[in-house]
């Protein structure tokens, strides 16, 4: 094998409207639609043909580091369901780190699982385009590791980029690319700013709780995907509003509230109530809820920026156009 050594990236994202109609236990009822964006920030993995000098055959380096002879020893699951599916036996050494903390609300664990089957794929000298990674992805996360999750981070991290994403019950997912040049998505991105709530959490329980919840929030979850086209056709028309824009954000959060108590805790409550007080249009928690990121969307970022870096951990977003990428192959 020619390629011994592999550096991938998978963006993380920003989901503006519609999570939740990603599930198939809605979309497999009516068509689900989530507006999202891929942001500059990423997860990377780095795959090593490990050496027959080492005493295991596998060390996966994350938040700990395992040592395992055999692929089903493996305890981190989408690195063992990951190398199950492409059926990869090579001796490796896997190691990941990410540019913000996991469990935040931004789809870090579909960004991995992105990024990983990337550099297998890139491993194996394999050429692989976003769609088919994304499938991959929605497979090990969903299919075969049961996740309680939905299928926009996956095609998100894939892509990258400002997106419309269209669930099927067949199982087709539509994407319809929105410009990142228009002077409205311009304007958006120049004052959105991401601040932390310092609270990180397991995305399951609160989606395994949003999912039992599911029959009961159908009519919620359809008036979100009446909201994402609404927001997709304001940065579309000839006279879009940043007003307007954050005015939808704004009722999303409203409805999302509503699918699951656990979505909002005090000490994040606390948190939005504060950050309201500036001149916000719109605002947000980020994820599955419970912790994470608020997404703000400001009037005037330029006069707010001081305020912010002051009282909280915060960054300002802007737009990945690549989508997952290798960034060394050697």
């Amino acid at each position: 094998m020619s390629i011994r050594s592999v550096l991938s990236a998978a963006p993380l994202r920003i989901s503006f409207l519609g999570g939740g109609t990603d599930f198939a236990s809605y979309y497999s009822r009516s068509h689900g639609a989530v507006l999202s964006a891929a942001i500059d920030k990423y997860v990377y993995v780095h795959l090593k043909i490990h050496d027959a000098l080492f005493q295991e055959r596998y060390r996966v380096s994350y938040s700990t580091v395992e040592h395992c002879q055999r692929r089903d020893e493996i305890e981190n699951d989408i690195v063992r369901a990951s190398l199950e599916l492409l059926d990869i036996d090579l001796p490796l050494q896997i190691s990941t780190s990410a540019d913000l903390p996991a469990n935040s609300g931004l789809g870090s664990s579909s960004s991995f699982a992105v990024a990983l089957l990337l550099a297998l794929h890139n491993l194996r000298g394999e050429s692989v385009g976003a769609s088919q990674l994304a499938e991959e992805a929605c497979k090990v996360e969903i299919d075969i590791l049961k996740s309680p999750i939905g299928k926009q981070d996956q095609y998100s991290a894939a892509f990258g980029g400002l997106n419309l994403y269209e669930f099927f019950a067949d199982e087709v997912v539509r994407i319809e690319p929105l410009s990142t040049e228009t002077p409205i998505v311009k304007e958006i991105f120049a004052n959105s700013s991401m601040i932390w709530t310092q609270q990180v959490r397991k995305a399951n329980f609160v989606l395994k709780d949003q999912e039992e919840r599911a029959e009961k929030n159908l009519d919620s979850l359809s008036t979100l995907k009446e909201l994402t086209y609404l927001l997709r056709d304001e940065l579309k028309s000839a006279n879009p509003s940043k007003f307007r824009v954050g005015e939808l954000i704004s009722s999303g959060w409203r409805i999302k509230q509503s699918l699951s108590p656990l979505i909002l805790t005090e000490e994040v409550s606390a948190l939005i109530d504060e950050i309201s007080e500036m001149n916000i249009l719109g605002i947000k928690l980020l994820g599955a809820g419970a912790g994470g990121f608020v997404y703000s969307l400001h009037d005037n970022l330029e006069k707010e920026k001081d305020l912010i870096s002051t009282k909280w951990s915060a960054f300002l977003p802007l737009i990945d156009h690549q989508g997952a990428r290798i960034l060394a192959s050697n």
